[in-house]
């Protein structure tokens, strides 16, 4: 048999490898020096880390990564009262990893993480020893490079060929900018404890090599009044639009978009009767998904030879789920001390996860610990810290083993109340992002022709054969080496894109298989 008189007609695709993941540790070893502005250090009341990440990018086979970890130190001082200080301390780090042989997404890593430790005391009046270790996690894309069949001709080749369709991530890229607004506070003598912010995603217009994206940076001083000593927050939502150059996007791409604050810093008028200026640095993390659609050969046979067919699975992502909701919180519980008052509460995020439903399909949930800010009747300071979980309302379909997450949570309102001996504490979670599925299919890598049948030409024109429900018409015409063509016109099935010969019988039928002469 001339191999050559075998015609392939091949074309590129980038399927979905899976992911590669790996987890870093950031170790931490250092002192925080109190500034001789501050009052003396009573009592450390709580130390929380968080990774503040500035690079975080995937070029050729190597992840790289670079930032630091804010140590916020919250804590009690020599004064009369209760009054609560922070200082912070910024401990850089500058991580590598080197990917294994193969080929990945390039751009922005998903990245999350959790503190391992955290050991903080007191040397001095004016000096904390900090030890401690935060554990980063790195997930990146896998991308296979395939050769898809998508036609074969010459030598009585027969095929069957299929639709694959699905979503690739295009563009994932982070991108930091800094915004610039007044941020007014009531009046001198506030002690300034925390000042953060999320991004609230608006609109999303995707053109040829850019994004314009506009949205809200939801931002919060949290103070402390003069001579006071319960804690306030005062909000102020700044309206922020931007264009990102991102030179592989393309018109018709789907945006999927969200931001951290990673640092604000207030700055004192210059003039009388002005208020404080507050820029704002902020990151905005973008993933472009474009539409896939395929069309590859999963089986061959010739009607002339002998025919062995190669497979491989081809892995195709599916969206099943643009994500923009919110979860509502209640957490009750009783204080270890039921005279304490509460002054404040300070909640942590983990990553959001997806978790299998018993009625099937998924649903998004994540943790959080709400540190709760607590003066016993001696007017000393004390944290409690209430784990949490959360979930969306909404279930998602799918199979928990091939979903992937690719979300992001951040707290939207924080709440706590005392009432008798039992605490309350109301928070709201936003979620945004995208649900991926993976799903995979067996398609034709090679086909490969042998030795020639036997000559019929004597034999019968006409088979008469007795197909089951559920019998496939391309695998009955193989079996004879019949031409599947033929064998549909043959009985008036129907034929075409979308009702081809290889469709299932659909009940008990008598077929006529002519031979292909």
């Amino acid at each position: 048999m001339d191999q050559k008189a075998l015609k392939a007609v091949t074309s590129p695709a980038a399927a979905c490898g899976g992911r590669w993941e790996t987890r870093l540790e950031l170790p931490i070893e250092t002192e925080l020096l109190i500034p001789d502005y501050l009052p003396a250090v009573f009592k450390i009341v709580k130390c929380l880390v968080e990774p503040v990440v500035m690079q975080n990018a995937v070029t050729g086979q190597r992840w790289q990564g670079e930032g630091y970890l804010r140590c916020t130190v919250y804590y009690q001082s020599d004064e009369a009262g209760t009054r609560l200080y922070r200082t912070e301390q910024k401990y850089a780090f500058e991580k590598t990893a080197e990917l294994p042989e193969g080929s990945y997404l390039q751009g922005a890593a998903r990245l999350w993480g959790e503190t391992e430790y955290c050991n903080c005391r007191a040397v001095s009046e004016h000096r904390i020893d900090l030890r401690g270790a935060y554990t980063l996690c790195v997930a990146v894309g896998v991308t296979e490079q395939l050769e898809l069949l998508t036609d074969l001709s010459g030598c009585g080749i027969q095929q069957r060929t299929v639709p694959l369709t699905g979503v690739a991530c295009a563009v994932c890229e982070e991108k930091t900018f800094t915004a610039q607004t007044t941020f007014p506070l009531p009046g001198a003598g506030e002690t300034i404890l925390d000042i953060s912010g999320i991004f609230v995603p608006g609109s999303q217009t995707v053109r040829t090599g850019q994004l314009d994206c506009a949205g809200t940076l939801s931002l919060q001083v949290c103070y402390r009044a003069a001579n006071e000593e319960a804690l306030t927050v005062r909000s102020k939502d700044l309206p922020v639009t931007q264009t990102v150059e991102l030179p592989d996007a393309a018109e018709g791409d789907d945006a999927t978009v969200w931001g951290d604050v990673l640092a604000c810093t207030l700055t004192a008028p210059e003039e009388d009767g002005k208020e404080p200026a507050l820029a704002v640095t902020w990151k905005l993390h973008a993933e472009l998904w474009r539409p896939v659609s395929l069309r590859a050969v999963v089986d061959a046979y010739s009607t002339v030879c002998e025919t062995s067919v190669e497979r491989r699975p081809c892995r195709l992502l599916q969206s099943l789920a643009a994500v923009d909701s919110a979860a509502a919180v209640q957490i009750e519980d009783d204080l270890p001390d039921p005279e304490a008052t509460v002054q404040g509460c300070f909640v942590t995020l983990e990553a959001p996860q997806l978790a299998a439903r018993e009625e099937g399909g998924v649903q998004v949930t994540g943790r959080g610990t709400a540190h709760l800010f607590c003066a016993d009747a001696r007017g000393e300071l004390t944290c409690y810290d209430k784990t949490f979980t959360w979930a969306l309302p909404e279930p998602l379909d799918g199979a928990i083993a091939r979903s992937i997450p690719h979300l992001h949570a951040a707290l939207t309102r924080v709440n706590s109340s005392k009432n008798g001996s039992r605490v309350r504490v109301e928070l709201s979670v936003a979620v945004t992002g995208r649900v991926l599925a993976m799903q995979s299919s067996e398609v034709a890598t090679a086909v490969e022709l042998g030795e020639e049948f036997p000559d019929h030409a004597d034999g019968p024109a006409l088979h008469l054969y007795y197909a089951a429900p559920g019998e496939s018409i391309f695998e009955i015409a193989k079996r004879y080496h019949a031409r599947a063509g033929d064998l549909a016109a043959a009985n008036g099935l129907e034929t075409g894109p979308d009702a081809g010969p290889e469709d299932l019988t659909t009940g008990a039928v008598c077929l006529l298989i002519p031979a292909a002469l």
